[in-house]
């Protein structure tokens, strides 16, 4: 059985024994603490899911068999837990063929779970909205966990729409290959939400490729991967407007923002940046890796290696930079407005040595100045988002981090 680990980018195998262990494991806890939930499955108590969601009562658990539903517009049900069959994302497909979104969140709270699907095809259009093509949040504070979205399109927020009034936890999904003509690519967020070890890959929109969070949002961001994302305008990676944004253990790498912001963009809002790498983002201007307007933003234990453009672009005071890494940028490390912060704060300018960044990982060589032992400015903390990780100095053996499986993930979706 397939799982996706978000961290390394890839699909790792789990046995089946495990999964039906897991899955049984799970009613039993849910069903517990739910006494007066039922199980309902799909196709036996239904032969669609929304007719499954139709019957269902808060407290129920909807387990969803394996294969392909071409479904769309589906209201989700306040309090119950959506399951697909082995809770992986390679068990259940949701394929809205562009005939409208796929699921809308309304009033649901946080004992509302959808765990293991694929969602793609979906169209956010007409009378029921332009924004979040495979879901939409309405005062909702549900858990999506190891699910893929992919393929979806909107005005705005390609795959995911949070509104004012919403919360979500969103654990081990990955958001690809979605598009908005206008902010947020991946996702679009006004309200509160919550990215852990997930993976923006490949998403396109005019203003904030992978991720856009508007006026008075309010993200947080661990462990989670930012690859590939277009922007025609700025914040290929993620763009924050009027916002506030706690960033950690993340990778940005490879993004492209067509007027500067490859990684990052702001405008007066108020982000951290901690224990992150960027690495290989560009632009087609010289518009700046990071380009902020208004408050300006702070760094600490980051590595900014290898990009293509400028480091910064600003209106606005120079950014907080605190135990960074600045090294092999096309155009330089510490010049221009970060001459004077090069030798001080325990910043520093040395090969990261990356173990494999073009396979991803980007895990250190245990001789990396990156690392506590080896820092030259004394700093006892890594710098970067990950630590160790190289098998002995070979890039294929090197391909994935030591981290953990999605299936970590799927608690924060109970």
């Amino acid at each position: 059985m397939i799982v996706f680990d978000s961290k390394a980018g890839r699909f790792s195998q789990i046995s089946k024994n495990s999964i039906f262990v897991l899955v049984s494991l799970l009613l039993f806890t849910f069903q517990g603490t739910q006494a007066m939930g039922k199980t309902l499955s799909v196709p036996e108590s239904s032969p669609t899911i929304k007719g499954a969601l139709i019957q269902a009562q808060p407290g129920d658990i909807i387990l969803v068999s394996c294969g392909t539903y071409f479904e769309h517009d589906i209201m989700m049900k306040p309090g119950v837990a959506l399951w697909s069959g082995t809770l992986q994302p390679g068990c259940v497909t949701i394929d809205a063929q562009g005939k409208g979104r796929i699921f809308q969140f309304a009033d649901a709270d946080s004992n509302t779970a959808l765990v293991g699907f694929t969602l793609k095809g979906g169209l956010a259009q007409g009378q029921n909205g332009d924004r979040g093509g495979a879901i939409t949040f309405q005062n909702s504070s549900p858990r999506i966990s190891n699910c893929i979205f992919k393929s979806n399109k909107a005005t705005s927020g390609g795959a995911i729409f949070v509104d004012q009034k919403s919360s979500p936890v969103l654990a081990n999904c990955l958001i690809e290959n979605n598009e908005a003509q206008q902010k947020g690519g991946g996702a679009f967020c006004l309200g509160t939400v919550t990215f852990n070890e997930c993976a923006f890959e490949r998403n396109v929109a005019m203003v904030g490729g992978g991720l856009n969070l508007g006026q008075d949002a309010v993200a947080k961001l661990q462990s989670c991967s930012i690859k590939n994302n277009t922007a025609g305008n700025t914040g290929a990676g993620l763009h924050a407007q009027q916002s506030l944004c706690a960033i950690s253990n993340t990778i940005f790498a490879g993004n492209w923002g067509g007027l500067g912001g490859s990684a990052i963009s702001t405008r007066n809002a108020d982000l951290t940046l901690v224990s992150s790498t960027l690495y290989r983002n560009g632009s087609d201007s010289s518009g700046g890796v990071l380009a902020f307007e208004g408050t300006p933003p702070q760094f600490n234990n980051s590595i900014i290696a290898f990009n293509e453009t400028p480091i910064l672009k600003i209106d606005t005071e120079i950014p907080v930079f605190q135990g960074c890494n600045l090294y092999g940028n096309a155009t330089g490390d510490w010049v221009a407005e970060l001459r004077s912060l090069g030798q001080k704060d325990d910043n520093l300018s040395s090969d990261p040595e990356f173990c494999a960044p073009d396979y991803g990982n980007f895990n250190l060589q245990s001789s990396s100045a990156c690392l506590p032992s080896n820092n030259p400015t004394g700093n006892k903390s890594i710098v970067g988002a990950f630590g160790p990780g190289c098998v002995n100095g070979n890039e294929q053996s090197s391909l994935a981090p030591p981290t953990s499986s999605g299936f970590q993930a799927v608690p924060a979706g109970l």
